[in-house]
């Protein structure tokens, strides 16, 4: 017994260690794995993502002073304005008469610091909110008037401007120009002025406020030469407005990993197509690895809580299950259901006590299935007994006697030996015990011979055709199976017809099944009394029997269906499987 015991102990152990401890070890290895990877792969999309708004935002920026600055060409006095100033100097009065113009035009935010106007001979119309100083066409940088001009009315950036002297109120020292060349919309479009916006450069720092951006990340806004326009956190990279950034610190693909000052980096960037500067972001490698060291640590410490639960489990499982089951077993091994005896009670009222009487109780069960299984089996062979002597109804005998003694009495005796050779071969065909299953020629020479007789009894009142194929000759059908249908159609269907009934017998194949189809133009029946026939509630016993007989030997697929139309007649349809 102890060696049992053991033998059972060490299944458990294998089963826990194959089928617990190491696929656990191996889950949590893949979950980390898994893990790390996910987040990584979440947080550079959701940088990419983060970084393709951020340079949507300041395109929007970039849409919105190119919108306020077209809006020039809809003030006729400022475009006359500058349309006399291509050939002269304007006076002062002049100048002056259009200031109200663009001071009513240019309705603007804190990020507009200034706006100048300048004529193509230099003269300086502005408008000014007393953030910073008014332009001059003379003091800016030729490189971004040359981009100006070569921009043909597109608007162009200009590098940042760090201005030492002390203005009123911008939040930085820092600004940015944001500069077009203004066209003639009636003088064939030559230039006539341009026009220069002065933007505090962190103004920009909304687009950062609004776009979900890591706050512990970089981000830089460079031009084409690398130039730092713009930075969030630039400091952090070592790097300050201004400032030519190496292109291998930049990266040239959207997501890649570069070393800075002895730190590591994941570098994103996309880019402005419209003004031709990139957008970059860099994401320090520490914040994916806090966010994997607490995954890391999350798996260890389930995993030691699972082992440890594992444990327990083990020596509970050991102590409460194989114990008691290996005493069952030995009860079990003991108990012959088909002698039932009560054993003594389980002590125990725990799932292997209600499995012991779960046991007790399926013993007494299987006495009694067995003795309902043979009470059932009687049942059947008597019902299967009664449904062939049905068949042929004790009165067909003796109606087809009396019909022999009165053909007999009347001196037409020439038809006697016939009726008498006819009722030979019924009761032969009636007492032959192989087999359930005949042929349907065999079937057919019965039902002829039945036939033969009926006809001399009701004085060929009625006829029966045939509609059956020579190849169905062979499959096989229950004996019997017609006897009851035919006889009803002459017995209830034609009981108000003295002459012209019709009976047609079908055999045929269809859908995999045997179909068997009886028609006659009798009376006809309502649906209660169908239902009464195919329940056995009524004289027509024989279908009842016929039916259940059909659908317990062949299942509930099959079986018989009455179809009838009171003075119209009745069809029966009969689907047995196909069996040769």
């Amino acid at each position: 017994m102890e060696n049992i015991r053991l033998s059972l102990q060490k299944q458990l152990l294998i089963i826990f260690l194959f089928i617990a401890l190491i696929p656990m070890t191996i889950t949590a290895l893949l979950l980390y794995r898994t893990q790390t990877k996910n987040t990584l792969n979440s947080e550079i999309t959701s940088q990419i993502q983060v970084l393709k708004l951020i340079s949507s935002n300041i395109n929007q920026k970039l849409i919105y002073f190119n919108n306020l600055t077209a809006s020039v060409y809809y003030n006729n006095a400022i475009i006359n304005c500058l349309e006399k100033g291509q050939a002269k100097q304007l006076t002062f009065y002049e100048k002056k008469e259009i200031q109200p113009s663009i001071n009513s035009l240019m309705r603007t935010d804190d990020m507009i610091l200034s706006l100048s106007l300048m004529t193509m001979s230099g003269d300086t119309l502005y408008w000014n909110d007393g953030y910073s100083n008014v332009m001059h066409i003379n003091s800016l940088d030729p490189e971004f008037l040359q981009k100006i001009y070569a921009g043909n009315g597109t608007g162009i950036l200009s590098n940042p401007i760090t201005r030492t002297n002390k203005r009123k109120y911008p939040s930085s020292n820092t600004s940015i120009y944001y500069g077009r060349l203004l066209r003639s919309p009636t003088n064939y479009f030559r230039p006539i002025g341009i026009l220069l916006v002065e933007i505090d450069i962190d103004s920009f720092e909304d687009t950062i406020i609004t776009s979900n951006f890591n706050s512990d990340s970089s981000f830089l806004l460079t031009t084409e030469n690398n130039t730092l326009i713009w930075g969030y956190q630039e400091e952090n990279l070592g790097y300050h407005i201004g400032d030519i950034i190496p292109a291998e610190i930049l990266g040239t693909s959207p997501y890649s990993i570069i070393n800075n000052n002895g730190k590591n980096y994941y570098c994103f960037n996309t880019r402005i197509d419209s003004m031709e500067y990139n957008c970059y972001s860099f994401l320090p490698f520490s914040i994916i690895e806090s966010k994997t060291r607490f995954i890391r640590t999350l798996l260890l410490l389930i995993w030691i809580v699972s082992f440890a639960c594992l444990i327990l489990t083990y020596f509970m499982f050991t102590r409460q299950f194989i114990v008691p089951i290996r005493r069952l077993s030995i009860i079990m091994q003991e108990q012959d259901y088909l002698h039932y005896f009560p054993s003594p009670d389980y002590p125990v009222h725990d799932e292997i006590g209600n499995l012991y009487n779960s046991f007790q109780s399926m013993s007494q069960r299987t006495l009694d299935l067995i003795e309902q299984l043979q009470e059932y089996s009687k049942k059947e062979a008597k019902q299967h007994l009664a449904l062939l002597h049905a068949q042929l109804n004790p009165h067909f005998l003796y109606n087809t006697l009396d019909s022999i003694s009165w053909m007999s009495l009347n001196g037409n005796v020439d038809k006697i030996p016939y009726i008498i050779n006819a009722l030979s071969n019924i009761l032969r065909y009636s007492i032959i015990k192989e087999n359930d299953f005949v042929t349907v020629n065999d079937e057919l020479s019965w039902l002829k011979n039945y036939m033969y007789i009926q006809k001399i009894r009701f004085q060929n009142s009625f006829t029966i055709h045939y509609h059956i194929k020579p190849d169905m000759l062979t499959y096989k059908i229950p004996r019997f199976i017609l006897q009851p249908f035919i006889e009803n159609s002459l017995l209830h269907g034609f009981s108000e017809i003295h002459q012209g009934g019709i009976i047609i017998l079908s055999i045929f194949l269809k859908d995999n099944s045997i179909f068997i189809t009886i028609e006659d133009n009798g009376k006809g029946m309502s649906e209660l009394v169908i239902h009464s026939i195919l329940h056995g509630k009524s004289d027509g016993i024989g279908i009842a029997n016929s039916n259940a007989y059909i659908k317990q030997r062949f299942g509930k697929s099959y079986g018989i269906q009455i179809i009838s139309h009171i003075m119209k007649g009745t069809k029966i349809i009969i689907t047995l499987p196909v069996q040769k």
